[in-house]
């Protein structure tokens, strides 16, 4: 089967309807049975339920921010699966129960979903990560193009690089100011020897 080029993907997230967009079950205001969801998309993609630990992945177990936006990736991503190129082909289930419950989790961790509406970057990143769980490629693009430029928008591994790079700043940091400290105490002991 022929996919659709990227900005028709891209497209596709943009337009997230109201429900992929509201507030999960289990918060305050919240409407949207995310595991009832997810478990519709398996359905017709697989036609099978979904599994147990897949349908506990997809309950708020905490009333907290990032909880909801967990959820709210998991929409997002459930949205970008109910495709129709990606309802016709669907891909391994056991990679999109892993994009579903693990992957989303760390890209939650780090972006809030509310970018998804302004930020193209985020949306290529979700229609990418959707897409390697679904073994699909975008027409004219190799695998190795793909995971190249799934590696240029990775915000998971963005967040990973600076935070390693502040970390070491900061002991290199406290490195300058250990020796700083040793000078002056030298310097210092050298004048009262004298």
């Amino acid at each position: 089967m022929t996919h659709p080029p990227l900005s028709e993907w891209l497209r596709w997230v943009a337009e997230l309807p109201a429900a992929c967009r509201a507030v999960p079950e289990g918060f305050p205001g919240g409407t949207v049975r995310v595991r009832a969801v997810v478990a519709d998309v398996f359905e017709t993609l697989f036609g099978a339920a979904a599994g147990a630990p897949l349908l506990a992945a997809c309950e708020a177990h905490d009333t907290g921010k990032g909880e909801r936006n967990r959820l709210g990736w998991i929409l997002a991503a459930s949205h970008t699966l109910w495709h129709p190129s990606l309802r016709e082909a669907p891909g391994p289930r056991s990679a999109i129960e892993r994009l579903l419950v693990e992957e989303l989790a760390g890209l939650a961790a780090v972006v809030p979903l509310e970018v998804l509406g302004s930020d193209e970057e985020r949306r290529e990143e979700l229609v990418r990560r959707v897409l390697r769980a679904a073994k699909v490629a975008l027409p004219g693009e190799s695998a190795q193009d793909a995971e190249d430029r799934l590696k240029q928008v990775d915000s998971i591994e963005r967040h990973r690089v600076l935070s390693a790079a502040s970390e070491r700043e900061q002991r290199t940091r406290k490195v300058r100011e250990a020796m700083a400290r040793k000078a002056a105490e030298e310097a210092a002991a050298k004048v009262s020897r004298e």
